[in-house]
């Protein structure tokens, strides 16, 4: 019987013997140090869980160069975007900062973990908020969420990737985002709200999500294969005058 994501992870986390648990993905590498270095931020931070910086991978990319090109960040915006309760992955930061929820590779008590379990009504389509909702429950209950700089996680190219959330047909990645989203801000959206001083309602919220959403998944693809086509062309004529 297949119990889905959320539900094996707690039957893993209910048979563990440790108190402090780290957990990834099986489209993810992690850099050499990355348990160690959370384990010390975990205690020095005082905080309930915590990860690393997590770096997409270009197709044809090693780790050393996605790293060099990623540093600590590739863009000056702000790490969190509070309406829509999204992590910014890209936005850059220097050395560790408290937000609501982080990425999913995070080290975090076992303790907390049997206090806030997974919710297992994720286990349907890409399972989207699905490691969101535990960050989201030790938050609304007054604990902090903190990310590194010190350490960093390595998201494969969907090249490298055969199974998994991120090979979703587009369309149907939109239409669950939106679907758990709702659910999600149901659950926590007005303890959120009042934690960080929101005044907008849930359904302002899901609405700005919503269209994030399908930005994200239709004109921000679209926008970047532009882009790399633009590079691939610049890199093409600095080859050729280089060689000549």
């Amino acid at each position: 019987m297949r119990l889905g994501a959320s539900q094996s992870r707690n039957v893993g986390i209910a048979a563990s013997t440790n108190e402090i648990i780290l957990f990834c993905d099986d489209d993810e590498y992690l850099e050499a140090g990355y348990a160690r270095i959370l384990l010390e931020k975990l205690h020095v931070l005082n905080a309930a869980a915590i990860s690393g910086r997590r770096i997409y991978v270009q197709p044809g990319e090693s780790n050393p160069q996605a790293l060099q090109r990623f540093g600590s960040g590739l863009r000056a915006t702000k790490p969190f975007r509070p309406l829509i309760c999204e992590y910014v992955n890209g936005a850059k930061f220097p050395g560790d900062i408290a937000i609501p929820v982080t990425n999913a590779i995070i080290l975090t008590k076992k303790s907390l973990l049997l206090k806030f379990p997974f919710d297992d009504y994720y286990a349907r389509g890409n399972g989207y908020r699905e490691e969101t909702d535990f960050q989201m429950n030790l938050f609304v209950n007054g604990f902090d969420v903190h990310v590194t700089n010190d350490c960093h996680s390595f998201h494969l190219p969907l090249s490298q990737v055969r199974t998994g959330g991120q090979r979703t047909a587009r369309l149907k990645r939109l239409y669950w985002s939106i679907f758990f989203t709702h659910y999600f801000f149901g659950k926590y959206y007005e303890r959120y709200a009042q934690r960080l001083g929101l005044r907008s309602p849930r359904w302002f919220a899901l609405v700005a999500f919503s269209i994030f959403a399908a930005y994200r998944e239709t004109v921000r693809p679209a926008l970047h294969a532009v882009a790399m086509r633009v590079l691939a062309r610049r890199r093409t004529a600095a080859e050729h005058v280089t060689a000549a």
